[in-house]
């Protein structure tokens, strides 16, 4: 049973106050021992007008109160995940990929209400002739961003209770957007993935590398039982065995699960050692040859995990307040007539 306005019991507290004042007027009580003497009945028999008066006012507060009976008719599952995205961003991911597709999702609420990005201005040494790579929407990082961009998307059209962060690296890491359900700021905050590209990569070689970084968070804010990390990269960097070893300890200690979605040649050749950390921490590896492909490997990602949540979705309130007030008016009608048997009134 559930109150709807609980506040009303403490109207019970008022209780004493017309008692003590009717008495001290001598509309209740006895005024001479004499008068008492000749009651007839016990002391009891003399208690229960009184009893009644009283259960006939906690009755009406609780009726005031509103009572209800709370009834579970239905129950709804659904996936909620923490899932960090990592990008990419050393000098190598500005190579030539090939155009970034269409968005696979189309419009949503997200580009509506995402301002744009302002254009690119290409260096002087990134003649767009010389270097095809250099115009936007070429580039591996590109492909990168719109694959994440869509990813996003299908979350939010999902409203399942993912919550997403965002992180880029090269030889060191550095956070777009921490773990949120606001997946509005994330899906602003991807279109910049891009800003500052340069440097080498580092997987761990040197502390912190990306899963450092991941786990780190995941430590602070994790809240899911499911974990992913979705790392897009090239993979030009080597794995000493020592770090690997260390890494995938430390995925296992955080039941962290690496994805890792490789573009270039390194990836193709299956090669690149990223690919094998990802398969010893239960992971997987993907690689991808067209610019297409990355967000299909999104959208397998997505549906591989899941950890499901039961709420509550559907309730029926039977209301109780009548049986109390009914009580109510039952005890102060019986203790009208016991006070006037009793006391012979």
């Amino acid at each position: 049973m559930i109150l709807v306005h609980p506040l009303w019991l403490l109207s019970l507290l008022l209780l004493p106050i017309p008692w003590l004042l009717l008495r001290r007027k001598g509309y209740v009580g006895h005024s001479s021992l004499r008068f008492f003497d000749r009651l007839k009945g016990s002391r009891i028999l003399h208690a229960i007008p009184g009893t009644l008066i009283v259960l006939g006012f906690v009755a009406l507060a609780i009726a005031l109160a509103r009572p209800q009976d709370r009834h579970i008719i239905g129950q709804e599952t659904f996936k909620s995940r923490d899932i960090l995205v990592s990008i990419d961003v050393s000098g190598s991911m500005e190579t030539y990929f090939g155009p970034v597709p269409p968005s696979v999702v189309g419009e949503t609420d997200l580009d509506k209400d995402f301002p744009g990005k302002p254009p690119r201005v290409l260096g002087v040494q990134q003649d767009p002739d010389r270097y095809p790579y250099a115009k936007k929407g070429n580039r591996r990082i590109d492909n990168a961003i719109g694959a994440t961009l869509d990813f996003i998307k299908n979350r939010y059209k999902a409203n399942n209770g993912d919550r997403i962060g965002l992180f880029v690296f090269d030889t060191d890491q550095y956070w777009s957007w921490p773990l949120t359900h606001d997946l509005k700021i994330v899906y602003r905050k991807t279109q910049f993935a891009d800003e500052g590209l340069g440097g080498g990569t580092n997987f761990g070689r040197t502390k912190p590398g990306p899963l450092d970084a991941a786990t780190g968070h995941l430590d602070e804010m994790g809240k899911a039982k499911t974990r992913i990390l979705i790392m897009v990269t090239d993979g030009e960097d080597a794995i000493p065995s020592g770090t690997f070893d260390r890494l995938t300890s430390l995925a296992s200690d955080y039941d962290l699960r690496i994805y890792v979605i490789g573009v270039g040649e390194s990836i193709s050749r299956g090669s690149a050692d990223i690919l094998r950390l990802a398969e010893a921490t239960g992971g997987k590896a993907f690689a991808v040859d067209r610019p297409g492909d990355m967000s299909r490997v999104f959208d397998t990602i997505d549906k591989m995990e899941q950890s499901l949540i039961s709420v509550e979705v559907n309730e029926q309130r039977e209301e109780l307040f009548h049986y109390f007030a009914f009580a109510a008016l039952g005890f102060f009608l019986l203790g009208t007539i016991a006070q006037a048997l009793v006391l012979n009134r």
